[in-house]
């Protein structure tokens, strides 16, 4: 059965790291196999459902949208990046203050902010994008695994540990996981200059964007071509295609109606366009927004009914084939800023006139976050109850429509941890488990400090291959098998691999940052092994020092 079990793992975390298939999907089917062959039960394979780690996740996205819908973060990115000449000094003035914050909330979305602040800073300052990006996307990974809440994988590790009778409280992991922040920090702004080396890109002038321009009913471009407009060609924009009914139709050819056009474009060329009286599309808002969340979407899909309307985005495909990843930039119209504020795919917005984000409830939202904090540390409750009063409190004052709030709901990312919850009872009941903690111990070979050394690299190794949540799912049982064998503290010891699980410095597919700022930062899968190399190396030899010293 072990055999079996260690195809039906290896296969299903094969096809997750592929990106060739939704991870759901691949983990569903993983979970139906293993259920049919008699591994476990079906309310075991799905117990992640009911685990309270996974509970907290979900309340912990809604708060988290809370306090971003404030603005108040962007707030402060935009205002430590004010005065900024060089990358050191976006950096360091960076890390420190976003690294804190993202030990409290949920790093994607704080990552997603930061890429349109840095582009703005590219522009401005001739600071390049690419040398700061990468940087901030790994030091907020290494943060958020200082506290209970500021990582999935770290809640994961609590609710499987819980019913072994091992608790973990909100600053459990600060021991191992704030000296090896610290080391990685410094790690990168050392490397990150030498190693990230670019010029800002002539973004005025750089055709990056598609943007795919409908004729009204009525307008002035009906009946005539785009030579004939003077809109064909520009060194804005330029005209490549002209889409009737959905099918190419050659770009000289008389326009009508509820055609098409599609542009090769600068950001500046995108609203030239939407504002041209040609199309008759003026009189609508034109938004730029970030999207926040990653629901195997296209861009298309953050049109709902009429209410939204995607114009452009950066990329070469049409917008119906383009990826909705986070941190992608895309201009759209809307009927109201609420609109977007509601929408699930919509992190930060921006009218293109520059109107900001509501900030009356800062306070409230800041207020419930630190409520949250300080009731988890003290113990006053259990955490997924503390999490869930925290996000009906943002509900409850106004900060979150009842519809923002379900809509905070990542189903995807929730779907994924709770799946990776059933991955571990197939370890577990199939007795692969206890091969993987014999093996383990056998590297060990008796020393804390070789048995520290071979989990805290094992970890890492695993957690740049498969999802970090499927990596605690594994490791955490075997975790508390090596402890017990040991005679090792368990809290110690999951406290080292919830550390070593944020080192997801080599793979740009390990972490959902690191997908975020590949494109906008130009980056390559070299540039992420390259420079994830010294940093990991680093890391590690930070987190067995001090699980050596915790443990020993």
């Amino acid at each position: 059965m072990a055999i079996l079990a260690a195809v039906i793992v290896i296969a299903t975390l094969v096809a997750m790291a592929s990106n060739k298939v939704p991870p759901v999907l691949a983990l569903i089917c993983g979970l139906a196999t293993a259920g049919l062959v008699g591994i476990a039960t079906p309310s075991e394979l799905f117990s992640g459902l009911s685990n309270g780690g996974v509970l907290t996740v979900a309340a912990m996205l809604v708060i988290a949208k809370g306090v971003l819908h404030t603005g108040v973060i962007s707030r402060i990115t935009y205002r430590l990046l004010n005065g900024v000449d060089s990358s050191l000094h976006a950096l360091t003035r960076l890390i420190p203050p976003v690294g804190f914050i993202s030990a409290l909330i949920n790093t994607t979305p704080i990552v997603a902010m930061l890429i349109p602040a840095t582009r703005e800073l590219e522009q401005q300052s001739g600071v390049p994008a690419r040398s700061v990006l990468l940087p901030i996307a790994h030091a907020t990974t290494l943060a958020g695994s200082a506290t209970l809440i500021g990582t999935s994988s770290n809640l994961l590790i609590a609710g499987l540990a819980a019913p072994a009778g091992v608790q973990l409280s909100m600053f459990s992991f600060v021991p191992i996981a704030v000296p090896v922040a610290l080391v990685g920090w410094v790690v990168l702004l050392i490397t990150a200059r030498p190693m990230l080396r670019g010029e800002p890109r002539a973004r005025e002038r750089e055709m990056s964007w598609r943007a795919e321009i409908p004729i009204a009913p009525g307008a002035n471009a009906v009946g005539r071509t785009a030579a004939e407009l003077g809109v064909y060609a520009t060194p804005e924009f330029e005209l490549v295609d002209l889409q009737r009914w959905g099918k190419h139709t050659a770009p000289d050819s008389i326009l009508e109606e509820d055609d098409v056009l599609v542009y090769r474009a600068t950001e500046s060329g995108v609203r030239m366009l939407w504002a041209s009286p040609r199309f008759g599309q003026s009189p609508q808002d034109l938004y730029m927004v970030s999207i926040s969340t990653d629901e195997n979407a296209t861009i298309r899909d953050l049109e709902e009914g009429e209410d939204v309307q995607v114009v452009a985005a950066e990329t070469e495909k049409l917008l119906r084939d383009t990826a909705a990843r986070p941190g992608e930039m895309c201009m759209v119209t809307a009927k109201s800023a609420e609109v977007l504020n509601e929408h699930p795919l919509v992190g930060l917005w921006q009218k293109v006139a520059g109107k900001a984000p509501e900030t009356r409830k800062t306070w409230i939202a800041l207020g419930v976050l630190l409520s949250v904090i300080i009731s988890g540390s003290l113990g006053l409750a259990p955490i997924e109850l503390i999490a869930a009063t925290g996000a009906t409190l943002m509900v409850v004052t106004g900060v979150l429509t009842p519809r923002s709030a379900v809509r905070a709901l990542n189903w995807n990312i929730l779907a994924i941890i709770a799946g990776s919850v059933g991955l571990g009872v197939i370890v577990v009941n199939s007795g692969l488990g206890n091969y993987i903690s014999d093996a383990l111990l056998a590297a060990g070979g008796g020393s804390v400090v070789l048995q520290v050394a071979a989990i805290a690299i094992s970890t890492a190794l695993l957690t740049n291959f498969v999802t970090n949540a499927a990596a605690a799912a594994i490791l955490t049982p075997m975790a508390l098998v090596v402890a017990d064998t040991m005679g090792m503290d368990p809290v110690g010891l999951l406290t080292l691999i919830g550390t070593c699980i944020s080192f997801t410095f080599l793979n740009p597919y390990s972490h959902q940052s690191n997908l975020m700022v590949m494109k906008p930062g130009r980056y390559t899968n070299a540039t992420f092994f390259k420079f994830g190399l010294p940093l990991i190396t680093a890391c590690l030899a930070a987190a067995i020092g001090m699980g050596v010293l915790l443990l020993a």
